[in-house]
């Protein structure tokens, strides 16, 4: 079996192996995609092609065409990997708890598009022109959105944007999508929705906030009108709702592309493009939740009537606080910089591990849910007790750690500042947070690179990661420091309010991952000792 169009002739090698196929003419839909286009997708990334592209496909089964043109913005070879040598299709593997898999090929894109090469680019320029062209969703990560340095300073790549000419190619994703703003305005200025679809809290306004900081570049430099910039700000015309997205997506699994084979799949074999495994499959968990703010401009799919909830702002940034700053991502990070630390293989493998389930447990149970607000669609507590009780213990979820470790500095202010500022804004007590600095310190161990068993082990990927290494560079394991030396080497990453949300100094929680610190550099087994110790494991 191959994953093509022309592999979905061979219907009934695809029933016996248990893989459930489109209700409707895959090959149809996509040249029908191409004429009359309406949804853009950027960062056709694992998320997307499992959750967001199986929804498209199931509104196209059910009449809805809502076909996606899926953009790459970054490596066109991702594009040729993952998604043109499947003829924009996907399986899906539910990973299931009970260690049974869901097959189901997915349908749900019509044209891929790689905005490097200038081809694709002049064709993404004309279809944003288009005015039944009403939605552009987003997964790209986080750092994706940012455009400013540490030091609160436009990124060189921002700054050449903002100099250069809108109606050209930007090889910055901000200033890509400022740019086709520029485009549709010129065209007729049809209303749009931009609906990031990334995993952080309040991403549609950091979507607004970055496009508009360049196009606000233009207007300062003349590039641009004061018609465009206040339509850009106008929501009924240009929209960016917020959203919060969950489903946990590893990469793909070699265990998973060797069961695939056995099934029959020719084409599933894993590639790797860099650091990064692609394959035709996504392995996921069952569990998801999409909720979006309903703050569209313009027509929108009916999101609604297939698993995706349309909700007030109150109820996404409720669910979104619940999630994302205390629920399921900080608990997430914790377990990421350990398990690297610890040399664990994956996440469910740390569940398994007594001091880290306590640990997060102690995050999640005793520390975040004092600062929760119940979102009314799924009751804190229970979603909290899925996560620690199904969705990470799942043995049949292959997560590597070192995956949720990557931009570690770009979700502390969120996965645990949002908690911090909490606490202050409440009145609740600072100091009775225990396994929050003992997470900030392991971070900090992380950063130099020397696993707790002494050998070297490699970081995951942060845009912040040389300049932080840079201040744990001169220390080693074993070395006796002082107190001072200690606060000389943490100072500026603790002080640094980008990263934590507010200055750990001025609170008392520098103090205690100044105090944990050196236990754990104290030598190889130090890491271990010390979770042991703080989460009483004999």
């Amino acid at each position: 079996m191959r994953l093509d169009i022309a592999g979905l002739a061979q219907r009934e090698d695809f029933a016996r192996a248990g893989v459930t196929l489109p209700e409707f003419d895959v090959q149809q839909m996509q040249e029908s995609g191409r004429e009359t286009p309406r949804w853009i997708h950027v960062g056709p990334g694992n998320i997307f092609r499992v959750f967001i592209a199986r929804v498209a496909a199931e509104m196209i089964a059910a009449g809805h065409q809502w076909p996606i043109t899926a953009v790459v913005p970054m490596d066109p070879k991702e594009l040729d990997t993952q998604l043109a040598a499947h003829d924009l299709m996907t399986l899906g593997v539910t990973l299931r708890e009970d260690g049974t898999r869901g097959l189901d090929v997915i349908a749900g894109m019509s044209e891929g598009l790689a905005t490097r090469r200038e081809d694709d680019f002049a064709r993404l320029v004309e279809i944003i022109k288009q005015p039944q062209v009403s939605l552009m969703s987003f997964t790209i990560t986080e750092k994706g959105y940012a455009i400013r340095d540490s030091a609160s300073n436009l990124q060189s790549a921002v700054v050449d944007a903002i100099a250069s000419d809108p109606h050209a190619y930007q090889p910055h994703t901000m200033g890509l999508v400022a740019g086709l703003l520029v485009h549709r305005f010129e065209a007729g200025a049809a209303p749009i929705t931009f609906m990031s679809c990334d995993n952080f809290s309040n991403n549609g306004d950091k979507l607004r906030d970055s496009v508009l900081t360049i196009v606000e570049g233009w207007n300062e430099s003349g590039s641009v009108s004061d018609e465009f910039v206040a339509w850009v700000k106008d929501g009924s015309q240009v929209a960016f709702p917020i959203s919060v997205i969950d489903k946990i997506t590893p990469r793909p699994n070699e265990s998973v592309a060797e069961d695939l084979a056995k099934l029959g799949f020719e084409d599933m074999a894993l590639q790797v493009l860099g650091r990064t495994p692609l394959a035709g499959f996504v392995n996921s968990e069952p569990t998801e939740y999409l909720i979006v703010e309903d703050a569209f401009a313009g027509e929108r799919p009916p999101f609604e009537d297939f698993g995706v909830l349309i909700a007030s702002r109150k109820v996404c940034d409720d669910f979104e606080h619940m999630k994302f700053t205390t629920c399921l991502n900080p608990l997430h990070t914790a377990l990421a910089v350990s398990g690297c630390l610890l040399r664990f293989p994956t996440i469910d493998s740390e569940m398994r591990d007594p001091a880290l389930a306590a640990l997060v447990n102690r995050l999640g149970w005793d520390e975040g849910l004092p600062v929760v607000v119940d979102p009314g669609i799924v009751a804190p507590s229970d979603f909290l007790r899925e996560v620690l009780e199904v969705r990470f213990p799942n043995p049949f979820l292959p997560d590597d750690p070192a995956r949720i470790a990557m931009d570690t500095s770009q979700k502390l202010p969120i996965r645990f500042g949002e908690t911090i500022k909490a606490y202050i804004e409440r009145g609740l007590d600072l100091d009775s947070l225990e396994a929050m600095p003992l997470v900030f310190a392991i971070w900090c161990r992380y950063l130099m690179g020397i696993a707790d068993d002494g050998a070297a082990f490699t970081p995951s990927s942060d845009p912040l990661l040389e300049e932080l290494q840079a201040h744990v560079a001169g220390i080693k394991l074993g070395d006796e420091l002082t107190s001072e030396a200690v606060h000389e080497t943490l100072q500026p990453i603790l002080s640094n309010s980008t990263i934590f949300a507010v200055n750990l100094y001025e609170t008392p929680l520098a103090a205690k991952v100044e105090a944990f610190f050196p236990r754990l550099i104290a030598g190889p087994g130090a890491v271990r000792d010390t979770l042991n110790k703080e989460m009483n494991i004999k």
